[in-house]
């Protein structure tokens, strides 16, 4: 059995080669922690959700994030969602959820986004990844 911190660096691994990518992605991944420290973690997906319905960023690195923590909580070791990762139903989800929910989630994900940073480099292409 593998252990959180080995679970969490599989997944970041993953979504630092799929989807997170380019210099602006691995910004925006440094940051969002910050931004749910400032305004909670329901506060920080609705600027994601916002970003994302903006004409301008519909690919936005916010929405991108969010996506990767979505599929993180969803991994069948995590279990800690079983939706899509689609940003409205999630943001559905976990509002109508107790707070004990909200606060274990908040700290997987925060637990997750201290390893995806390190993943999530910044770079100008993928040349800079391998």
């Amino acid at each position: 059995m593998k252990n959180l911190e080995q679970i969490r660096a599989k997944n970041a691994l993953l979504a630092a080669k799929e989807s997170i990518k380019g210099k602006n992605d691995g910004e925006v991944v440094k940051k969002i922690p910050a931004m749910i420290q400032q305004n909670g973690f329901i506060g920080a997906l609705a600027f994601a959700i916002e970003d994302e319905h903006d004409g301008k960023n519909a690919d936005s690195g916010y929405a991108k994030t969010f996506r990767a923590i979505i599929k993180h909580l969803a991994d069948r070791d995590i279990a800690l969602y079983a939706g899509t990762d689609d940003l409205d139903a999630f943001a559905s989800w976990l509002c109508s959820k107790q707070s004990d929910t909200l606060r274990v989630v908040t700290a997987e994900a925060m637990a997750y986004l201290s390893i995806l940073r390190r993943f999530a480099k910044k770079g100008d292409d993928d040349a800079n990844r391998n």
